[in-house]
């Protein structure tokens, strides 16, 4: 089953920006946005261990414990 949501920004969805100018349009787009922006930096980061232990990086290190005033 498919849940249709209408929000008021509905216009300005992919989907309704394909609909209007056309899928190779928009296709052109974002590959000329891509060429000129370029990709962003990865963030290693923030990727799960899982994803690390895929590509061959360890687990992450913990979070720092938070600061404690009281001592």
């Amino acid at each position: 089953m498919i849940q249709v949501v209408k929000h008021e920004t509905d216009g300005f969805t992919i989907e309704a920006a394909i609909a209007k100018f056309g899928a190779g349009a928009m296709l052109r787009h974002a590959l000329i946005a891509l060429v000129v922006k370029g990709p962003r930096p990865a963030r290693i980061d923030t990727l799960s261990d899982h994803v690390r232990k895929d590509i061959g990086l360890g687990p992450a290190e913990p979070p720092p414990k938070p600061w404690s005033m009281i001592r």
